[in-house]
């Protein structure tokens, strides 16, 4: 059997036609980018035609050039990514995404009430996060604009899934990225959190596990894909549990994603919810998983390759040049040898989804005989700490029997030799999020 598998991220959107068996693709994934609209620091929003426009595009492409024949079309998100619909099932606002820190005073009033911020955390897993908790940002909204006629609460699979098929939901994993979700006990919307937050049960769809078949593809989309009408779409759920599948992670094995920032995700029974990590169902299953952040990623070293190493005079051939000299020679092998008394404190830089208040980084120690070099091997030190600290914040101990790196900056942090890694089976994988949209049809 062959699927389309369609991966949504914060820059771009990846889509190939995989070998359910197996989780390969028959080709080499289509990758489509995009930009999140950031007018300033806090915003950070996608126009649902652009994210549409980006996801058709990705996908005609990779069923047109793979050849077989599609029997299936599933789907991982970014999550949460908040659509709000009107009666017409259009979208009445931009996308808001994770990255939108907009309804950080919200959730600052929350975590000052002590006693009201440890119902939140008892009854949603999670702290109230600016951002990381889509309901959050649909009190935002609706501050912003008193006036919005809302009829639908979606997150962006749920979304895409409406378009391809015709119907709405929204899987385990993105219902407790709401805030509105309980989702050890009860298992249900929290009719006193909507209140709070000024959202109407009714706009709130079903929750379902993310493998459930939504139902099958619409006409309309299956002719402007070149796909059977009718084939059957899985709504698919986070980008990080599809990656957990991918891999096929077990009891003691981590994830480990580098990206703009890193995440380490790993199964935690029992769910234990903690102000310092999130803390949701994998979205496929029963299954529950802790998730930590490190706030020094490969946001932070583009940052320095920008600020020292970069030149407006280069060309584009000049500037890739500078690029692969850049994270090949100088981050891979002189940064990670190089001694120096810099020390980037506290740790973060790229952001991190776990804060509440803004946080900001600093280089100390700084002399007139620093070098770039020094500032390099600095921020590699802060990531070892920053790795440390989000490590010590899953709760869940310290041995590990498989760790599986993925994202743009694997290699980095394979070199970092990090010492809460000793001992364990290390593992790249490639294209986990995308591949592991196969296993929703397994």
């Amino acid at each position: 059997m062959h699927i389309l598998a369609i991966d949504v991220g914060t820059s771009a959107v990846k889509a190939a036609v995989l070998d359910v068996a197996s989780a390969e693709a028959v080709i080499e994934p289509v990758h489509c980018s995009y930009s999140l609209d950031r007018p300033d620091r806090d915003t950070a929003t996608i126009p649902p035609d652009r994210l549409w426009n980006a996801v058709a595009e990705a996908a005609t492409r990779a069923a047109a050039s793979a050849k077989v024949a599609v029997e299936g079309v599933g789907l991982s998100c970014m999550t949460p990514a908040l659509v709000l619909l009107g009666r017409n099932d259009e979208p009445v606002a931009p996308i808001w995404t994770h990255f939108d820190r907009r309804s950080r005073p919200l959730a600052q009033k929350l975590a000052n009430d002590a006693e009201r911020c440890r119902e939140f955390l008892e009854h949603a897993c999670n702290p109230p996060l600016p951002g990381g908790m889509s309901a959050l940002s649909a009190c935002r909204q609706l501050e912003l604009k008193p006036g919005l006629l809302v009829a639908s609460y979606l997150h962006a699979n749920g979304w895409l899934g409406l378009k391809l098929t015709g119907e709405r939901a929204i899987d385990t994993a993105g219902a407790c990225f709401t805030g509105l979700y309980e989702p050890r006990r009860t298992k249900s919307w929290s009719a006193t959190w909507c209140e709070y937050f000024g959202i109407e049960l009714g706009w709130l769809p079903k929750v379902v596990c993310g493998s459930t078949t939504l139902g099958g593809l619409r006409q309309e989309i299956a002719s402007a894909w070149k796909l059977p009408a009718g084939i059957p779409v899985k709504l698919g759920t986070a980008d990080t549990s599809s990656a957990m599948l991918a891999a096929g992670m077990k009891a003691g094995d981590l994830l480990h994603v580098v990206g703009t920032t890193q995440v380490l995700a790993a199964f935690a029974d029992p769910p234990m919810p903690h102000m310092r990590r999130l803390c949701r169902p994998l979205g496929i299953g029963d299954a529950f998983i802790h998730v930590t952040h490190n706030p020094v990623g490969g946001e932070a070293l583009s940052w320095l390759f920008s600020l020292c190493f970069d030149s407006p005079l280069f060309d584009e051939q000049e500037r890739d040049q500078a690029k692969r000299h850049f994270f090949e020679t100088v981050v891979k092998e002189q940064a990670l040898h190089h001694e120096t008394e810099v020390v980037l404190d506290p740790p973060f830089l790229g952001g991190d989804r776990l804060e509440i208040a803004d946080k900001s980084a600093a280089f100390r120690n700084l002399k007139l005989a620093t070098g770039k070099l020094d500032l390099v091997a600095a921020v590699l030190a802060g990531m070892r700490r920053g790795h440390t600290e989000a490590h010590t914040n899953l709760g869940l101990g310290s041995t590990w029997r498989r760790i599986f790196l993925t994202g743009g900056g694997a290699d980095v942090v394979e070199r970092l030799q990090l010492q809460e890694y000793a001992g364990a089976e290390l593992h790249t994988l490639k294209e986990g999020s995308l591949r592991g949209v196969a296993r929703l049809f397994g």
